[in-house]
């Protein structure tokens, strides 16, 4: 069970430098929720308009050079419910550098299907 978490959230991950925001958004449940400085997104067709503009500024997508590293991951499941805390490096790749660091505290559920889907994000730098 906690593989399949740890897979989701390292997907998510491959997927912001090297998906598309339909591929993100296919990750999310309905209701999502995600907040970091400066924004909070409410529900899936707002959280994939604000991934979608944070690509357009160049922070993630396959043309920004970047990539999203993920970290001391901890997960805590019970039934459809799930926990995560991790750290985040994004690297540059032009000059190597790492451009940010800080920290997801996520919150998961699983669907009808049986697929774990992220409820909540909240990013801190």
């Amino acid at each position: 069970m906690t593989s399949d978490i740890a897979n989701l959230l390292h997907a998510f991950a491959r997927l912001a430098d090297e998906g598309t925001p339909h591929d993100l958004g296919a990750l999310l449940t309905d209701d999502v929720e995600w907040t970091m400085a400066g924004a909070h997104w409410r529900g899936r067709e707002q959280t994939v308009a604000g991934l979608t503009q944070m690509r357009e500024l160049g922070h993630a997508g396959p043309e920004s050079g970047n990539r999203h590293v993920i970290t001391n991951l901890e997960v805590h499941a019970a039934g459809d419910r799930a926990t995560a805390s991790s750290y985040f490096l994004l690297v540059s790749s032009g000059p190597p550098a790492i451009a940010v660091a800080g920290s997801y505290r996520d919150e998961l559920r699983r669907g009808q299907d049986g697929r774990w889907l992220l409820a909540r994000r909240e990013v801190t730098t």
